[in-house]
This record gives C-alpha cells, sequence and structure tokens, in this order.
C-alpha cells in the first residue's frame, strides 16, 4: 500500500521516500541507571524518583557489577542515563563526595573507563551539558546523545513540559550546538504525540539537519512515540496515530542527509516494518535486560526481528555505540579508539533468522 505525504511537507515539494538500504541495524546494548533524580517532571514521564533507593546514586562498586553483567549478556553498548540536575540532590552530593569524586561528570568518566576495560563503549544521555564537560566526556566516551523531542516551545505550558524548565528549546539546541563544537558524534530525536503538530515536528527536524549541516556530528536521529504512564500527568492521554509516527519517520527520512540513520524502538512504535518501509534503517539499543523507561515493553529477541525482517527482504546486522563514519582522529580520542577496534571484534554479523523465532522475547 503506498505511503501518503504528510500535506505539511507535500506542499514544499518534499519527496516521499522508501528505506533505500536492505541492512538494518541494532545495539547490543545495556542500561545503566546512576540514578533515577531529576529536578524535572515532564507530564509523560516514569522515570524520576526524588526519593528512596532509586534517586541515590549508584555506587562505583555497583556500577562495576553491572557493567561486567552486561559483559557477560553479550552487551557492546553502555547506555548511561539518568535524569537532570542530580547535583541538586544531597544524597547524590554526599555519595559522590564519599567516594571520592569532584562531581557528577567525574563520576560518569570513572563509570566510562570501567565500560572501556570490559570491552563496552559507554554512550552517555544525561540531558542537558555544557561543552567543558562534553570535552571532559569525549576522551572516554565515544558518543553521547539527548533527545532535542521538539522545538516548540508553546509545550512549556502544556502538562508535557510546564514543569521541566530543562526541556526549553533553547536550552536544547545550546546542548546540541556546544557538542558539535566539542566533536561529539551525536544522538538526537524527536518524541511524537506529547502536544506538537506535524508543522512543529518539521520544524524541530530541519533544525536539527541545520545544526548537523554546521557541525557535521549528528549520527542519528529518533523518531520515538509518546506512550502513557500511570501516575503521570499524561496518563490519560492518547498516544499519536500510527499514521502520524509513519509520516514523522517518512518526513525525517526525506530532510535529514544520507549519513544521518532514522531510528525507530521497535519495542514501543507498533508495527515497525512499516516504519523500515517509510525509512528507518536502525533499531536502536535493543537489551536482555529491558527497557528501564517503558519497562513493561520488553524487546524481542534479535533474531526474531531478524525473522520478521527477513520476510520483507531485510537483513539485521548488529553495530557499535558510533556509527563508523565518525569513527576517527578528529571525532575520537586515542582511548575511546582503540576501544572501538577491540568491541568491533565482538560483533555479530548478519543475525540468522527462521520463522519459529519471530516472537521470540528476551527472558
Amino acid at each position: 500500500m503506498p505511503l501518503r505525504r504528510p500535506a505539511c511537507y507535500r506542499a514544499l515539494g518534499i519527496p516521499m521516500l522508501h528505506s533505500r538500504s536492505k541492512i538494518i541495524t541494532y545495539s547490543s546494548s545495556w542500561t545503566f541507571v546512576p540514578t533515577h533524580y531529576c529536578r524535572n517532571t515532564c507530564g509523560y514521564c516514569a522515570f524520576v524518583e526524588r526519593t528512596g533507593e532509586r534517586a541515590q546514586l549508584v555506587s562505583i562498586n555497583e556500577a562495576r557489577k553491572e557493567i561486567e553483567r552486561a559483559r557477560s549478556a553479550g552487551a557492546t553498548e553502555l547506555l548511561v542515563m539518568s535524569g537532570e540536575g542530580v547535583e541538586e540532590s544531597r544524597p547524590v552530593r554526599d555519595r559522590l563526595r564519599r567516594e571520592g569524586f569532584t562531581n557528577y561528570i567525574d563520576y560518569l568518566v570513572a563509570v566510562a573507563r570501567i565500560a572501556l576495560e570490559h570491552d563496552i563503549l559507554p554512550h552517555i544521555n544525561i540531558g542537558n551539558v555544557n561543552e567543558d564537560e562534553l570535552r571532559e566526556l569525549r576522551q572516554v566516551v565515544p558518543s553521547m546523545g539527548m533527545m532535542l523531542e521538539t522545538v516548540d516551545d508553546k509545550l512549556r505550558r502544556t502538562p508535557a513540559h510546564l514543569r521541566a524548565p530543562d526541556k526549553e528549546p533553547a536550552r536544547r539546541l545550546a546542548t546540541l550546538r556546544a557538542a558539535g563544537a566539542a566533536r561529539v558524534p551525536w544522538t538526537t530525536g524527536l518524541l511524537v504525540g506529547i502536544g506538537e503538530t506535524e508543522t512543529s515536528r518539521a520544524e524541530t527536524i530541519k533544525t536539527i539537519v541545520q545544526i548537523h549541516q554546521q557541525f557535521g556530528h549528528i549520527q542519528e536521529v529518533i523518531i520515538q512515540p509518546f506512550t502513557p504512564h500511570a501516575k503521570t500527568l499524561m496518563e490519560n492521554a492518547a498516544p499519536p496515530r500510527f499514521e502520524e509516527l509513519r509520516d514523522c519517520v517518512a518526513m525525517a527520512r526525506a530532510l535529514l542527509p544520507d549519513e544521518v540513520t532514522v531510528q525507530i524502538p521497535p519495542n514501543i512504535a507498533p508495527r515497525f516494518l512499516e516504519l523500515i518501509e517509510a525509512g528507518a534503517t536502525d533499531l536502536g539499543g535493543v537489551s536482555s535486560d529491558g527497557d528501564r523507561i517503558n519497562p513493561e515493553e520488553r524487546w524481542l529477541a534479535p533474531r526474531s526481528y531478524a525473522a520478521s525482517l527477513m520476510k520483507r527482504g531485510y537483513a539485521l546486522q548488529s553495530r557499535l555505540a558510533i556509527y563508523d563514519d565518525w569513527i576517527a582522529n578528529d571525532w575520537m580520542s586515542s582511548e575511546t579508539l582503540e576501544a572501538v577496534a577491540r568491541v568491533r571484534r565482538r560483533l555479530p554479523q548478519i543475525i540468522a533468522a527462521s520463522p519459529s523465532s519471530e516472537k521470540e522475547v528476551y527472558v
């Protein structure tokens, strides 16, 4: 069935493009959450906890144990993810002091070095950071990321971002530019269905394109659907229609440069094969440990995705946390370049599949 072109870019003469690659990629990932503390209260977020054990900072010894589990599970990427403003928490500051760290960035550098020691590439997503912090992290982290979500500042007056000062578009755009100035290969993306319009999605993608044209550091753009969660401000809000998500994928592929990959999360994106046909070529991180943001939405095993893709003429291949176009001296430190060479040897290549494995889940 042919895909329609959304009106907002049909009028601009932007063509509808299908996936041009028959190789679909994913990263064998493991998520490490140093703390669930965050100063923001996004209307859709079930991640944040400001009291209790999960609001504490994980000790370095526990971080090492988690990384050892990741290595045993075959992970090649460690997604290090936390909220923003974590040093506003007294328990977090106390833990940093007890363990001898000056600040949270120093702690993250230590965690990243442990990951590299275990031949796992750290990919850090902790929200807004400045250029100096990025340059420090860059020495031990080959790639980083932060969801832009939207450039529509009207959402700061809606439940989505009303209590989330760090979601101010200008602040997030400053981080994207700082990452470019610091020469950090970067992942960003859109959150679809939180109150933005089709036109503002186009504006968000075009803004990403403009920043990438200036710095060249955007390696992938995630198109992620809003998922309602209980006990959040938006628990009764409807997720986006599939057609909205599909059209956003197609628009991203049409507007983004060829070297920038369009990624969709297959555990929460409905009908992922149709999103592949619309222009996505990457499934993001797939983890046997589950999705820490959407724990009720587990991934299938990679060979299950491979079985479904095989029916449409696609092959599934694992990749590194950093894409090949950015594996170079001017984008990476000598330490991370050496780690990439080691980790590459651990990658499986084309994922074998058979129809019987199509519904196999990670357990």
